[in-house]
């Protein structure tokens, strides 16, 4: 029988309540103390990188093995129990659940079922083929693979790189959302459109984000170890070592300037492109062009 990602020896999520509440504990216990320092990082070097210190819980919530409420007293409870938790690490904690969790389920019910399609910015190119295979040399390897492996990825790389390179690349909306919800062992619907639709694609023209969460190489740089080991060069922004998030940063903001300019938030970046020059600008959209051609290849 044919399947994707990977099958393991044991299944490393909760299917009861025991053990949901299990994995709670253990969080409180073990993750939560450093869960704010680390809940944006990246990294492909150690065996746990795939969650690092979140909670994993996602899944239990939204199945209903745990109630968020629970969830959220519980944390409460663990820092006002231990000297070794900062009130940053279990703010950062309870406002996902209590704030964003909310918010992303009134908003799914709000709009559907117009939300679902949306596409502001009329995006149509097929996702790679790799986002199913994990090849080897794809662009986003780690995080794919990553996500392939374990059904799971934490909220900056579903956002930042796997949702990012959709953005970028123009990738229709209709096959991110049925990618997130074929990978994700936690996406159901109501938490998944809004998250890329919104989120992650902009696809909704603002009602979740005031702006693209767009990012060259840089970004990915700064924030994992992924580009260490990477055969692209993140620092070059043409030639066939170059990054190519570089030149489909740059090609993305100039395509889509009429409609994201007016924004003061890009006011700066437009600035910048506009002192490159007209023969970078378009050396840079050539490029990119060249990669938008031919996704399969990066």
């Amino acid at each position: 029988m044919k399947y994707i990602g990977s099958i393991g020896e044991t299944l490393t999520w909760p299917v009861t309540r025991a053990e949901a509440l299990k994995l709670l504990h253990f969080f409180c216990q073990q993750c939560l103390p450093q869960f704010g320092y680390f809940q944006d990082a990246l990294t492909g070097r150690s065996d746990y990188g795939w969650s690092l210190y979140h909670s994993r819980l996602s899944f239990a919530l939204n199945t209903k093995l745990l109630s968020p409420l629970e969830v959220i007293e519980q944390a409460i409870k663990s820092f006002h129990a231990s000297d070794g938790i900062d009130l940053a690490q279990v703010e950062g904690f309870v406002r996902q659940i209590l704030g964003w969790r909310e918010f992303i389920r009134g908003l799914y019910w709000a709009n559907m079922p117009e939300y679902a399609s949306k596409n502001y910015f009329h995006a149509e190119n097929k996702l790679p083929a790799f986002f199913w295979t994990g090849h080897p040399h794809a662009l986003p390897k780690k995080a794919i693979t990553q996500s392939l492996e374990h059904a799971y990825a934490h909220h900056i790389k579903r956002l930042m790189v796997t949702g990012n390179f959709c953005l970028l690349t123009g990738i229709d909306p209709k096959e991110v959302d049925q990618w997130y919800l074929g990978i994700y062992l936690d996406a159901i619907e109501w938490v998944e459109l809004p998250n890329t639709r919104g989120m992650a694609l902009f696809a909704d023209g603002g009602l979740v984000g005031t702006k693209p969460f767009a990012a060259g190489g840089n970004y990915i740089n700064k924030m994992s170890d992924y580009c260490n080991d990477c055969h692209y060069k993140i620092k070059e922004k043409l030639g066939p070592s170059a990054c190519p998030l570089n030149s489909l940063y740059w090609n993305f903001m100039s395509k889509h300037r009429s409609e994201l300019e007016k924004n003061h938030r890009l006011r700066m970046l437009y600035t910048t492109w506009d002192r490159m020059g007209s023969e970078m600008q378009q050396s840079i959209i050539k490029q990119a062009n060249e990669y938008l051609a031919d996704l399969d290849r990066l």
